[in-house]
């Protein structure tokens, strides 16, 4: 009685196929068991550099703002609150 091979050669590759899967199975595991072990990272960022970054927000404010008193001077629209510029001055005599 003759046997006929069916599958041929394509059996060693089935094998392997397999056996490269259980493989990958396992080293899927082990990587997400490493990734439990892994700390997170984290930025602290001090009050110096929050109080850099804020003045650089003010400076922008700053600036816009300057920027639209002088056009409303320009126009002739500019009219400043002098009791509010007159407490400024003496705030500023004040502090030198």
């Amino acid at each position: 009685m003759k046997i006929i091979d069916v599958l041929g050669s394509n059996i060693d590759a089935l094998t392997n196929q397999k056996k490269t899967q259980k493989n990958d199975t396992k080293q899927n595991i082990q990587f997400n068991d490493s990734k439990k072990n892994i700390t997170q990272d984290s930025v602290n960022i001090s009050d110096v550099a929050k109080f850099l970054a804020n003045l650089s927000n003010m400076e922008v404010n700053h600036q816009k703002r300057l920027e639209s008193v002088q056009k409303s001077y320009e126009n002739g629209t500019y009219k400043p609150d002098l009791t509010e510029l007159a407490k400024s001055i003496l705030e500023a005599l004040k502090n030198g």
